[in-house]
């Protein structure tokens, strides 16, 4: 039987912090599968964070420690990486040594199937200051969108998903796919539906890590093929 829990409630937010990163996914959970859900099955569980600078692939990486409280003491868990775009941030930033991880959710599938999910929480006062080093090409994604500039948006998305498709090549992780569903809205927006079903058909070659957007994208691919066909007809 599946079991989702969240945590919020067990985890206040401490005095002069507030919420910087609303809801991220531990990266590379398919990769630490056993531990991942030992600690989603745990009880008394929260997160730590630890610097991981000698990592090839990531100079900036940050591991998430999952712990849990036991008969013989604290069990520590490695059961993923913050983000890459946010422990980038984090770290260039100088925000490493006041941020911290607040649990938010843990979900374990009948299948062996993990999520967890978590916040950033930093000091009160300085989170504007870290947005505006956190702008990122997904945030200028966001606004050209927003502007309706939907062929400048694409040309960008294009090179975010080589990009991806290069690291997962690297690493053995999975793409990230909200350039891959970013691309396919703006595609039916504009009803260049073969292009839509291409960008989906990349994506379904291409490696995956957990997470619901999988799913979705399958499920899009599907309707997109409809209209496709409907519009050729």
């Amino acid at each position: 039987m599946s079991k989702r829990k969240y945590h919020l409630n067990e985890q206040d937010i401490p005095e002069g912090f507030q919420i910087f990163e609303d809801r991220l996914e531990v990266a590379g959970v398919s990769f630490r599968k056993e531990d991942a859900a030992a600690f989603a099955g745990a009880k008394d569980v929260w997160l730590e964070l630890e610097r991981e600078p000698g990592n090839k692939y990531d100079k900036n990486a940050i591991k998430v420690i999952g712990c849990s409280k036991g008969f013989f003491g604290t069990k520590r868990r490695f059961i993923g990486y913050v983000p890459k775009e946010v422990s980038r941030v984090i770290v260039e930033g100088g925000y490493w040594g006041q941020i911290r991880p607040r649990l938010l959710r843990t979900y374990l599938g009948n299948q062996g199937y993990v999520e967890i999910l978590f916040q950033i929480l930093g000091p009160k006062g300085i989170k504007y200051q870290y947005r505006q080093t956190g702008a990122t090409e997904v945030e200028q994604v966001e606004q050209l969108i927003q502007e309706n500039k939907f062929e400048d948006a694409i040309k960008l998305l294009l090179r975010l998903v080589d990009a991806t498709e290069k690291e997962a090549k690297k690493t053995g992780e999975g793409v990230a796919p909200w350039y891959y569903e970013k691309l396919a809205m703006i595609y039916r927006k504009e009803k260049r539906y073969e292009d839509e079903v291409a960008i989906l058909e990349r994506y379904e070659r291409q490696p995956k890590g957990p997470g619901a957007l999988s799913k979705k994208l399958a499920e899009r691919l599907v309707k997109a093929r409809q209209l496709r066909d409907r519009k050729s007809a």
